[in-house]
């Protein structure tokens, strides 16, 4: 049993528990409704500082209000290291300054003893990409547990394997859960380029195909940090029964926070069955 403590509080977002929630709450009152064609199985969604990304990222988990999500299953990438398979935290508690989300033991222990996951410490401990999704769940989420997966490859066979294995061990799941896939898009071109680009890449995604999807991000048309938990957690939603991607909200850092000279761009969408 581990307990992971906040790394970027006061960096990416507020370490002041009522400055992070009054922030939040501002971020999802601004979100234009978004009716769904169907059941909610997995959601994209940025994971830069909440100042650039978190006018988008609001557009994803506006989605899980009153919901009655009671499993948050968190696929992210690593920043600092490349691995085979996926670090799962098989126990514990993830905590922000909002409070303490429990582990879930029963998906983190049967995942840790998958072909393709294991339990690296280190990845995880630094790694704000996880970290900035939590307090998000936790302002539109009550009573739930979250099961934080760090993806170490781009490689698509091993993300489709690694998929296989998510979708297996929540195939029987009685609760209500959520997928969170976390990435951001083109990093640092000038902003009409970096349009172009995320383009691209949320063309590909919602055509809903993981092989041409990989083609488009190995053949560098677009660009996503996060590609092995996008093409993870793709998979995997279609194993459960996702039938379609849905666009929830597109912009970059050049329309919330920063210049428009080097920007980052960020992706909210839904994939229902």
């Amino acid at each position: 049993m581990w307990h992971r403590s906040p790394v970027v509080a006061g960096s990416f977002y507020p370490s002041n528990s009522r400055q992070l929630s009054d922030e939040i709450d501002g971020y999802l009152r601004d979100v234009e409704d978004r009716p769904l064609g169907g059941e909610l199985v997995a959601l994209v969604a940025p994971h830069a500082g909440y100042i650039y990304s978190g006018p988008v990222a609001a557009y994803s988990f506006k989605q899980l209000m009153g919901s009655g999500v009671e499993l948050a299953v968190v696929v992210a990438p690593s920043h600092r290291a490349r691995f085979d398979g996926a670090s799962v935290i098989p126990s514990g508690v993830y905590e922000t300054p909002l409070g303490k989300v429990p582990v879930d033991e029963s998906i983190g222990e049967q995942l840790a003893g998958e072909k393709h996951f294991t339990f690296i410490k280190e990845v995880h401990q630094a790694e704000h990409s996880l970290e900035v999704q939590v307090p998000f769940l936790q302002k539109v989420l009550t009573d739930f547990s979250i099961v934080p997966i760090i993806v170490g490859t781009i490689d698509l066979a091993t993300c489709r394997e690694i998929a296989e294995e998510i979708a297996a061990s929540l195939a029987a799941e009685k609760r209500k859960y959520i997928i969170v896939l976390s990435t951001d898009l083109s990093h640092y071109f000038p902003y009409d380029r970096a349009k172009a680009m995320d383009n691209v890449f949320i063309q590909s995604l919602l055509s809903f195909d993981e092989d041409d999807l990989n083609r488009t991000l190995s053949a560098d048309k677009a660009q996503a940090c996060g590609e092995g938990p996008v093409l993870t957690g793709m998979i995997a939603a279609k194993k459960l029964g996702a039938r379609t991607v849905e666009l929830l909200k597109y912009a970059n850092s050049g329309d919330t926070a920063g210049s428009k000279d080097q920007v980052v761009g960020y992706l909210a969408a839904a994939m229902v069955r």
